[in-house]
């Protein structure tokens, strides 16, 4: 998106236009680049995956005017499916987890997160957990 001004300059297809229009037509593009980086920096920034001992919390930031917090406690995870597909997330060991819940929400996605594998693996212990703490007595 940022060469794009420079190979329209190679091409005559806004030559009609007078030069200060022409100006203000590639400000306006760089500024259409510049807001759409910005959102999806702020899209990356402010997704965040939380997990505890006692619950999840997956909050996703949508646009600047809508963002959505969802919380599940740790015993009402049912399934933890993990996906790592192509060559990049394999290289690189990330991926997406999703977590089946019998709460409200449904399913939750963790979305591009580093080593998946060890986040299913730490979910699953806490299952495990609050299971034994369920047995003996000691849930609150």
């Amino acid at each position: 998106m940022s060469l794009a001004p420079l190979l329209l300059a190679k091409f005559p297809i806004i030559d009609f236009l007078p030069s200060n229009f022409r100006f203000v037509a590639i400000l306006g593009w760089y500024m259409i680049t510049l807001a759409f980086v910005f959102e999806n920096f702020l899209s990356w920034f402010f997704n965040v995956n939380i997990v505890t001992d006692e619950r999840i919390v997956d909050i996703d930031f949508v646009n600047l005017i809508y963002k959505e917090i969802s919380d599940a406690d740790i015993d009402k995870i049912q399934d933890v499916t993990v996906k790592v597909g192509g060559v990049a997330q394999t290289m690189f060991n990330y991926g997406d987890v999703y977590i089946q819940t019998a709460s409200e929400k449904p399913r939750f996605e963790f979305l591009s997160i580093p080593k998946p594998e060890d986040v299913a693996k730490i979910l699953q212990e806490l299952r495990d957990e609050e299971k034994r703490e369920e047995l003996e007595g000691r849930v609150n």
